[in-house]
């Protein structure tokens, strides 16, 4: 592969007709935070921890969405439901730990759901393990703990009808009844979405139509998902005192204008598979650039605007302070192209290296190799490759037992220096598709489970926190998903055609989405209360596509 220098030509070349309808109709993600999609990282009900998720539709219209838990080592589900959402409506929910060790969903939402969780399940239901046990067992923990901690895709199905200014009656076939706005703080006939999805097995339904028969019935099937919505989640522990909240990452362009995706709430579907526009937009070097997926599928749209080249974002570990750091790196997109037990796929797909498979002997997890160095020479640290962890003093940084000997003045020539021990790179594995990882300061002892997200250490399996130990206390680290292992190859996407030139192009890393939390302890206050702060911090990233020769 040779880099392709991406220029001001590309934007001139989207000015042309196939460029503007790329453009118009492209995946990409929307940096105002409202989409079509909503992917939220990560979440938590482990050691205390509490997740607090709320979605918004900032649309005069009614909008059905589906919302899908999925667990954090393979990126099985452990619920999903279809919710129906009025005019600018908010649903929210709780993340909490049950008495067995597990998760369960919390809501006091009156908002529609199908099933009406809120009306007819007291507001709460468990997690469930049957995705990852019995015949879909992939070799990893099979116990209820495995739903305690994950991350949640939302995905808009349709757009309903405008609601009609008369009260509606709940048999008339030519108004949409159940997208009424909220009376008295309850929706009018959250009922109604339930008989629309329930099989009567022949017997008689009270509605003249059924979702069963005719999924977009009451859909307005000319806007199709039209996008709007945006959410956030916070991770709280009462006994800790702290608080870290984030704003899901939006993606918009999933469905192409006028299409829909309205499922049963008991199917599996939609899911990142499911778009319908395989165009896809990314911002690189100030640029817009893109590609068009459609001979290697939909998906490819959602892994280009995902993809990140290298990561950034800072750390602290300073003890006097008790200060601690952790790390969220989710891909989203990965078991479509690593589970092989689950049968996503029948061999790995790039840009990722490994499969998950489930031998007799234990599960081999999709382990992802990448390689840290701390730089000690110019050399190193002027490298634009590789991952690299930095103090804040623009440098590598060293402890004080490892500060060298003064070297005095000498008169000139100089004797030849001696060369510095070449210092071998950290081999670091990420495994699962929401990975934990923990910054500790040099040799520390690794905990049963990590300080602020509680994820559990799951010792020789690959499946818990990562443990990154480094020489000192603060400063920022870059991680490049590009470079695979201490090796020179790299991570690259499959292929697609850039609309602007016509040429074949790839993206370099890994889709990926997360942040940074950090906590702090202050036991220094004039009461002697103890004080707990946290923050929560957005990866920075930067791309990097290039061409591809094809062979003929």
């Amino acid at each position: 592969m040779k880099r392709n220098t991406l220029t001001t030509a590309v934007l001139a070349g989207l000015t042309g007709v196939a460029g503007m309808a790329g453009v118009a109709n492209a995946v990409n993600v929307n940096p105002d935070g409202l989409g079509q999609v909503l992917l939220f990282p990560y979440y938590s009900a482990r050691g205390g921890n509490d997740t607090f998720v709320h979605i918004t539709n900032t649309s005069e219209r009614g909008k059905a969405v589906k919302i899908r838990f999925i667990e954090a080592l393979n990126s099985r589900e452990v619920l999903d439901f279809n919710i129906y959402m009025s005019p600018f409506d908010v649903w929210t929910a709780a993340i909490t730990a049950t008495d067995e060790g597990g998760a369960k969903m919390i809501t006091r939402d009156t908002t529609c759901t199908v099933p009406y969780i809120f009306g007819d399940f007291d507001g709460e239901q468990e997690f469930l393990t049957f995705e990852f046990t019995g015949d879909k067992a992939d070799g990893g923990p099979t116990g209820v703990e495995r739903t305690a901690s994950g991350y949640i895709e939302v995905i808009e199905m349709g757009t309903l009808l405008p609601v009609p200014a008369e009260e509606p009656g709940l048999g008339d076939e030519g108004i949409v009844a159940w997208a009424t706005k909220h009376v008295a703080g309850v929706p009018r006939n959250c009922g109604a979405h339930v008989l629309a999805w329930t099989d009567f097995q022949g017997g008689d339904s009270p509605l003249p139509w059924s979702w069963l028969e005719t999924p977009n019935f009451g859909f307005d099937t000319e806007l199709g998902a039209s996008g709007g919505l945006f959410g956030s989640a916070s991770i709280i522990n009462v006994a800790d005192g702290t608080m870290f909240s984030y704003d899901a990452t939006a993606i918009d362009g999933f469905f192409a204008q006028g299409d829909m995706d309205h499922v049963n709430p008991g199917d599996l579907e939609p899911d990142l598979r499911s778009g319908t526009s395989a165009i896809s937009n990314v911002f690189v070097n100030g640029d817009v650039v893109s590609h068009d997926w459609d001979e290697v599928g939909t998906l490819q749209a959602v892994n280009a605007v995902l993809t990140q080249r290298q990561i950034f974002n800072e750390y602290i570990t300073d003890p006097e302070i008790g200060a601690r750091t952790e790390w969220v790196m989710t891909f989203p997109t990965k078991r479509f192209h690593t589970d092989v037990a689950g049968g996503f796929t029948d061999e790995v797909i790039p840009p990722f290296t490994s499969t998950w498979t489930n031998p007799e002997a234990g599960v081999s997890p999709a382990c992802e190799a990448f390689a840290f160095t701390t730089p000690t020479t110019d050399e190193e640290y002027f490298a634009t490759d590789g991952s690299r962890a930095f103090d804040r003093e623009e440098g590598p940084g060293v402890t004080p037992e490892d500060d060298p000997d003064p070297i005095p003045p000498v008169v000139s020539p100089r004797p030849p220096a001696d060369d510095p021990d070449p210092i071998e790179p950290d081999v670091f594995l990420l495994c699962r598709e929401a990975n934990v990882v923990r910054f500790a300061l040099g040799e520390d002892e690794i905990p049963s489970a990590s300080e602020i997200l509680k994820e559990p250490w799951r010792e020789g399996t690959g499946l818990g926190f990562s443990n990154f130990a480094l020489p000192f206390d603060a400063g920022w680290v870059r991680f490049d998903l590009g470079v695979i292992g201490v090796s020179d190859d790299i991570r690259t996407t499959l292929t697609g055609i850039n609309t602007a030139t016509g040429a074949t192009e790839a993206l370099e890393g890994l889709p990926v989405v997360g942040f940074a939390v950090t906590t702090y302890t202050n036991g220094q206050l004039a009461s002697g209360a103890l004080a707990n702060y946290g923050g929560t911090f957005s990866h920075r990233g930067s791309r990097s596509v290039v061409s591809v020769e094809i062979d003929d």
